[in-house]
């Protein structure tokens, strides 16, 4: 009784059978469709690109970008400019009504607000830079018909004395006791810096530790890597007042300033690069 097979089975199993080759097929309707449904959108996308570039093009014509290279960065800051020369291609005169960096590394001078049809917007920028990293900015160009010009800057700072020592003068005295000061070194790659070497004037001893890497070498940014060295420092002697000592370190020579007087906090000099 049990293993016959009943009509209604057998039709129960071929009916199985259609609905599930039913199902796969309309599954790959479906892929199909949704393939068609994405390109199809994608060319629309692309459409509309084309349509912008040909009826609202760039009113503006020439160089809309500038690289300035490796530049040599000196405390606290070092500047750079460019002059952009951009002809009106646009058939009719053009109205600036603003100028907007990205940030306040970019600046602009004045500038004329009307650029004739077929004339050119001669504009100056100057571009900051403070430490050694790879730089970038964007400015906006805003006419008063709606339309946006973009132009872009970029650098590749390199401090030009890559050590740095905090605080930038240090105040000795035989009365003072030991005075610690901390000694900075960029490098673009991350081997440990060789030992530096002190020249000293008479009377002034020095202990140093070993160098400690703080950050580590960014390529990609063009942001070297840090290392820093604590130093102690004291004297028995009462110092001239133009004394110094020197550090010396891959042939970079850094003078640090000493003092046998307290220094007043509005003539202390602020180092811009932090050491860490």
């Amino acid at each position: 009784m049990y293993g016959r097979s009943t009509p209604f089975c057998k039709k129960s199993s071929a009916f199985l059978a259609v609905n599930g080759v039913g199902r796969v097929r309309l599954h790959r309707m479906q892929n199909i469709k949704t393939r068609f449904l994405f390109v199809l959108g994608a060319a629309i996308v692309i459409a509309i690109l084309l349509v912008k570039v040909i009826w609202f093009g760039s009113p503006l014509s020439g160089q809309k970008s500038h690289d300035f290279g490796i530049i040599e960065v000196e405390r606290p800051t070092s500047m750079v400019e460019h002059t952009f020369v951009l002809t009106n291609q646009s058939g009719e005169d053009l109205v600036l009504v603003d100028v907007i960096p990205d940030c306040g590394c970019a600046t602009t001078q004045a500038y004329q607000s009307v650029i004739p049809k077929g004339e050119d917007l001669i504009l100056p920028v100057q571009f900051k830079l403070r430490q050694s990293q790879l730089r970038r900015s964007t400015i906006r160009l805003v006419f008063e018909d709606g339309k946006v010009e973009v132009i872009s800057l970029q650098a590749e700072g390199r401090m030009k004395q890559p050590l740095r020592i905090s605080p930038v003068r240090i105040v000795l005295t035989p009365e003072g006791g030991e005075v610690f000061a901390t000694l900075g070194m960029e490098r673009f790659d991350d081997t440990r810096p060789p030992k530096p070497e002190f020249k000293l004037p008479e009377g002034v001893r020095l202990k140093s530790e070993k160098w400690k890497q703080k950050s580590k070498n960014k390529s990609w940014e063009k942001i070297p890597a840090n290392w820093s060295m604590r130093l102690e420092l004291k004297t028995d002697l009462q110092l001239p007042e133009d004394s110094q000592f020197v550090i010396v370190v891959n042939g970079n020579e850094l003078i640090v300033p000493l003092s046998s007087k307290a220094i007043p906090p509005e003539e202390v000099p602020i180092t811009r690069t932090p050491v860490h």
